[in-house]
């Protein structure tokens, strides 16, 4: 019987890099492929593993970018023992020739020392990260699979020619279109989500203006608050009455989207493709440090469109975002019209395009 062809996936720290990457990884599987899956202890890549089912090699890999000085040398000492744990645990004696499909951030650093099979990257971000245009530049990559048609741009206008750089969308499985409820004028679904970690600044200032418009309209509310933030999240919602519901994470964003009138949230580049499989309406809230201000460049990507508000981080935050919910609960009009501009930007499949690309390697 031959042996199952075989890949390594690279992503880890944070929900941006590693669901897109467990997305792929399922497709993968699904059509028979063994999976070698290499990350950190820090995000939740290693239990997504355990999941699976497949191999999961450890590395202490730490972000470089915006640090102290001792924490990048830190960072610069575990990238060379990273290296040699990923040489060790990959067999260097009898393995073959594989390929290697990074998902940016510092994991993908890890491709620096793999020499034998092609690698394929895969950049969620309007704007390329820091690692993802270093691979890029010393010409590390063979396939780049771009979240949104300006990152493809911004790979072409670099001039590498002999890579392939290929418009494929985030991989973010299947998402159901939300369901086209006919609005009461005054009463609204509003869906609070902050990325897979949660978001402080939305915890404290989202959830006061929402406190603040209960007492006129009819709004319910479902705030993914983050990681041990529950307790205190409830406590600001004490006094808003019932039809308030908190989570830590939303396992099925699916059904989320599907209740959800309005959506509140930053604007990962995931979030921002799920709003548009969804086809939600959104009022989106960049986070104000983001490497390269790339959660703005995200959310100007669908504000550009027509398809969504933009509030930013300032003084005026919490005035500013109750005007605009008490415009959008008085005129539902606005709803719609950002839900049709929405429907009306392009959904790829992009786990099957990744898959056919990767595998078209081996052929």
């Amino acid at each position: 019987m031959a042996s199952p062809k075989t890949i390594f996936i690279v992503a880890g720290g944070t929900g941006g890099h590693v669901f897109p990457a467990k997305r792929v990884a399922q497709k993968f599987i699904e059509e028979g492929f063994k999976i070698i899956w290499i990350g950190t202890s820090r995000g939740p890549e290693k239990n997504i593993c355990k999941d699976l089912g497949i191999s999961f090699i450890q590395v202490p890999l730490y972000g470089f970018r915006g640090k102290s000085f001792f924490s990048k040398f830190k960072a610069l000492f575990a990238f060379f023992i990273s290296g040699f744990i990923f040489y060790l645990k990959s067999s260097p004696l009898d393995r073959k020739n594989y390929p290697m499909l990074v998902f940016g951030g510092y994991v993908s650093l890890i491709s620096f020392f793999y020499f034998k099979g092609p690698v394929f990257l895969q950049e969620q971000n309007t704007i390329p990260g820091s690692v993802s245009k270093l691979l890029f530049t010393t010409n590390k990559v063979s396939k780049i699979f771009c979240g949104f048609e300006k990152t493809k741009i911004f790979f072409e206008e670099l001039n590498k020619k002999y890579i392939k750089i290929i418009n494929t969308g985030n991989p973010i499985g299947k998402i159901k279109k939300t369901n086209e409820r006919n609005l009461e004028l005054n009463e609204l679904n509003i869906l609070v989500i902050g990325g897979s970690q949660g978001s402080k600044f939305l915890n404290d200032f989202v959830s006061r203006v929402l406190i603040e418009i209960k007492d006129d309209y009819l709004i319910k509310i479902k705030h993914q608050c983050g990681r041990n933030n529950v307790t205190n999240l409830k406590k600001i919602y004490a006094s808003a009455g019932n039809d308030i519901s908190i989570t830590e994470f939303i396992k099925n964003i699916d059904d989320a989207y599907q209740w959800a009138d309005l959506v509140i949230s930053r604007s990962g580049a995931l979030t921002v493709s799920e709003l548009i499989a969804s086809r939600s309406a959104a009022i989106l809230v960049p986070l104000k440090i983001s490497i390269d201000d790339h959660q703005k460049e995200n959310a100007n990507y669908l504000f550009s469109n027509n398809a969504a508000w933009i509030l930013e981080e300032t003084d005026s935050f919490s005035v500013d975002l109750k005007s605009l919910l008490v415009s959008i609960l008085k005129n539902k009009e606005s709803l719609l019209q950002k839900k049709q501009s929405i429907s009306q930007i392009d959904i790829k499949d992009s786990e099957t395009i990744i898959f056919n690309e990767v595998n078209a390697w081996y052929r």
